[in-house]
């Protein structure tokens, strides 16, 4: 027991020290099960060797990320509602994007079988090995936050919901590249093409230009968008806008100055299409926002 608290207030301190906080910390008694949901900066090279395993949800920010090592090669570009998965071992190269992400830290032993079969490291490897899109996973880990700020990460709810999600990824991932659920950004032109807009989402961006620099024609590379992304090349850089807006909102740039900041002029029109994608103003989003991060952190 001596050495599974040493465990979990290492690993607590890890999460503390790398999120901008403020952030949701919650652990279970036996220290099996930490949640986390928190703001990280973008890292790149050898992370530290870890103990548990990581589930992580991204909720905001995003860009490309890549991790070799230990029988893992992923190449990925992480947005809102994609899913991952780390496993514990020794520190694999790597790099991670500036993004807020939601993380269930857990021992893989320690989670319940789902529908009678426990996850195989196999199962986990291929888990480890690729992004998820896929909105019934999102949905559970979203419920599992819930859950753990009501009841904290001990129920049987939580251990089950967390099963759940382990065994959807890994029938996904068993399943490849024919699930519409998930994707791999595996055409360099299209990575290559993604890393410019995000650079430049302050600037006028039109789908003529870059399938000019795709070196395609408008028409195939909305195909190519579609196919890889799930969304029109205007769709993408409109959600890249929206999700950089809420980390400049967050940091209290006023909504004028997020407004040029993502490539608008006006600022109402920024208004309207902020409404458009996330269903309320700036303003209103701002307030949510403040009312969100004001309960403490629960460890």
């Amino acid at each position: 027991m001596q050495n599974e608290m040493n465990r979990r207030e290492l690993m607590l301190k890890r999460l503390t020290s790398m999120g901008r906080g403020p952030n949701l910390l919650i652990s279970n008694v036996t220290g099996s099960i930490i949640v986390s949901h928190d703001r990280f900066d973008a890292f790149e090279g050898a992370g530290e060797p870890l103990s548990y395993a990581v589930l992580g949800l991204c909720t905001s920010g995003g860009g490309r990320t890549f991790r070799r090592g230990h029988g893992v090669d992923l190449d990925d570009t992480w947005h809102p509602g994609r899913l991952g998965l780390v496993l514990p071992g020794p520190p694999a190269n790597g790099r991670t994007p500036d993004l807020e992400m939601l993380t269930i830290c857990f021992d893989v032993d320690a989670i319940p079988a789902c529908r009678g079969k426990k996850p195989s490291s196999t199962d986990l490897s291929r888990v480890a090995s690729r992004l998820f899109d896929d909105a019934h996973a999102q949905s559970v880990m979203i419920a599992l936050r819930h859950e753990a700020e009501v009841h904290g990460a001990t129920s049987t709810f939580f251990e089950h919901g967390l099963s759940l999600v382990l065994h959807r990824l890994s029938t996904l991932a068993l399943e490849g590249g024919g699930s519409h659920a998930t994707f791999r950004i595996a055409n360099p032109s299209l990575r290559t093409l993604l890393t410019f807009i995000e650079e430049r989402l302050d600037q006028e961006l039109n789908v003529r230009e870059l399938a000019a620099m795709a070196e395609v024609d408008p028409k195939t590379l909305t195909r190519l968008f579609k196919r890889e992304t799930g969304q029109t090349p205007y769709s993408y850089v409109t959600l890249r806008r929206m999700e950089r807006a809420k980390q400049l909102l967050q940091d209290k740039r006023t909504v004028t100055d997020t407004a040029m900041a993502v490539g608008y002029a006006n600022p109402a029109k920024f208004s309207a299409a902020f409404r458009r994608m996330l269903g309320c103003s700036p303003t209103e989003w701002i307030n949510a926002s403040q009312e969100s991060a004001e309960p403490p952190t629960r460890l």
